[in-house]
């Protein structure tokens, strides 16, 4: 296969790397609006029949290429996407899929009449520690699910988004902390507990007032169709970032997806049942590990036919719903 690579900020790194330790297709162009960054990622994917472009459409025309990867900021996913599936390509798109679930939908639309393939880039689903906690849910082992609760406490001073030239902004990121950091972790929520019935939430600028404009911290109560009750807290405010924590109670057991493990609650004590020992980052950044290599390689062998599950476009609208309610119900409105 051909693809081709939008956006060669810090994601495409990943991209790159997951495509090039996968094997699963060959990287023929690349484009980004800065030259400098167009030359870097040429040489580090070391092949020099690689072509570089700044014109995204320029190269779609020109390359028709198989697929199209769209690593670029978030105001962009939208359009792009739609005019690779229009031009007949197959797309992996990075989180979130676009600004809010309408443009989402959007995508899905244009999607199912050109009859192209989008899979977005919510790699956490696909990860060791988590699909085991997935099975769990699904076969009851422990009883039901009746409570989760998600915990994302991280840090982002003013220099992570002024040096970006697009976040930070209702504009061109969408939201803060939600739209960007924790939509992993309320994408995790929604993935072990189901559709939601409905949710109330919160938001907050704290830590980098006269910086940005969008929500550093932010909160919500989750009401499942399942009747499971969820709460969800996330922040850039921390000291430093700390790990990611899921708690799921069942009637009979709580399980802990905690620091790249998943815990059983014995007690006082926590019992190890799997970690991400064989999750390294051989294709990626340390905090991301192999998630995307996993997740592209299940994108491209259904694109070759097989019926591995991935995330399809549709499986990424629910959260940017998600998102859109805790914007709606906070009494704090920041846009």
């Amino acid at each position: 296969m051909k693809t081709v690579i939008i956006g060669l900020g810090a994601i495409s790194e990943t991209h790159i790397a997951a495509i090039q330790h996968g094997e699963f297709t060959t990287i023929t162009a690349v484009c980004d609006l800065k030259q400098e960054r167009v030359d870097a990622a040429i040489q580090k994917i070391g092949d020099a029949n690689v072509k570089g472009y700044t014109d995204y459409k320029e190269m779609i025309d020109k390359e028709k290429p198989d697929v199209v990867h769209v690593c670029t900021p978030h105001y962009l996913h939208r359009d792009m996407a739609v005019y690779a599936l229009e031009a007949g390509c197959d797309v992996y798109l990075e989180k979130p899929a676009a600004m809010n679930a309408a443009q989402a939908m959007e995508i899905v639309e244009a999607s199912e009449r050109t009859g192209k393939k989008v899979c977005v880039s919510f790699q956490n689903r696909v990860i060791p520690t988590n699909a085991l906690a997935k099975e769990i849910v699904s076969d009851e082992r422990y009883g039901k699910l009746r409570g989760i609760r998600a915990e994302m406490t991280w840090s982002r001073g003013g220099a992570y988004y002024t040096e970006s030239g697009w976040r930070g902004t209702w504009e061109k990121e969408g939201g803060g902390v939600l739209m960007n950091q924790s939509i992993h972790t309320l994408d995790l929520m929604y993935y072990l507990a189901g559709p939601v019935r409905d949710m109330e939430g919160s938001v907050a600028l704290r830590r980098n007032k006269g910086v940005i404009e969008v929500e550093d911290t932010a909160e919500a109560t989750i009401w499942f169709e399942s009747g499971i009750e969820g709460i969800f807290y996330a922040t850039n405010c921390n000291f430093k970032d700390s790990s990611v924590q899921i708690e799921l109670f069942f009637e009979k057991a709580t399980l802990l997806l905690y620091r790249s493990a998943l815990y059983l609650a014995n007690g006082n004590n926590l019992e190890k049942l799997i970690d991400n020992t064989d999750y390294s980052a051989a294709a990626g950044k340390a905090c991301w590990g192999n998630g995307h290599a996993m997740m592209m390689k299940r994108f491209y062998d259904a694109l070759c036919g097989s019926d591995d599950w991935y995330c399809d476009i549709k499986d990424a609208v629910p959260v940017l719903e998600m998102i859109d309610k805790i914007y709606e119900t906070s009494k704090n409105k920041l846009r």
